[in-house]
């Protein structure tokens, strides 16, 4: 079963290590990431970014009981776990698959991940264009033609330097 948890980003290792000693084994944690480039005091800097920020989706088969989460919920490093994770498995399953279909070979999330097909304004996530709104003109296989700032231009569709996010 999978399970939501909100958690304390500088213990995870004391969370993983409270786990590991209530269920006897380590869980399967997945926590989907993007990695891009963006300039900070005029320096180029590679930036890893959690994309669910504090929130960490896990699976083990004990979570079905709820006396073990009674006592997941008591661990160091853990905030809270989301409610109706028991109802909502085949969308978090779902979710975990979508995740794991569009990530690069270093388990990065890829551009593909972000796209929505219907909509026509995106917002730059990184790139020396990051946080520009633009117009999708045209949409092809691996380029989009934008109009940014009165500007046509294409960009590639699957650049890991130019992430964008629809709006």
């Amino acid at each position: 079963m999978w399970i939501v948890a909100k958690y304390k980003k500088k213990e995870f290792e004391i969370l993983k290590n409270s786990f590991f000693k209530i269920l006897g084994n380590y869980p399967e944690f997945y926590n989907p990431k993007v990695k891009f480039k963006k300039f900070i005091n005029n320096k180029l800097k590679i930036i890893e970014q959690n994309i669910l920020d504090n929130y960490l989706i896990c699976r083990h088969s004990k979570f079905d009981d709820k006396k073990i989460i009674n006592q997941l919920k008591k661990s160091r490093g853990i905030n809270y776990f989301l409610s109706g994770f028991e109802l909502n498995q085949k969308e978090l399953i779902s979710f975990v698959k979508f995740c794991k279909s569009n990530e690069d070979s270093n388990g990065y999330l890829k551009q593909t991940f972000f796209e929505i097909s219907k909509k026509t304004k995106a917002k730059f996530v990184s790139g020396p264009f990051a946080g520009m709104i633009f117009d999708i003109i045209e949409k092809k296989s691996k380029k989009i033609k934008i109009l940014l700032n009165n500007m046509n231009m294409t960009i590639s569709n699957n650049s890991s330097n130019l992430l964008y996010s629809y709006i």
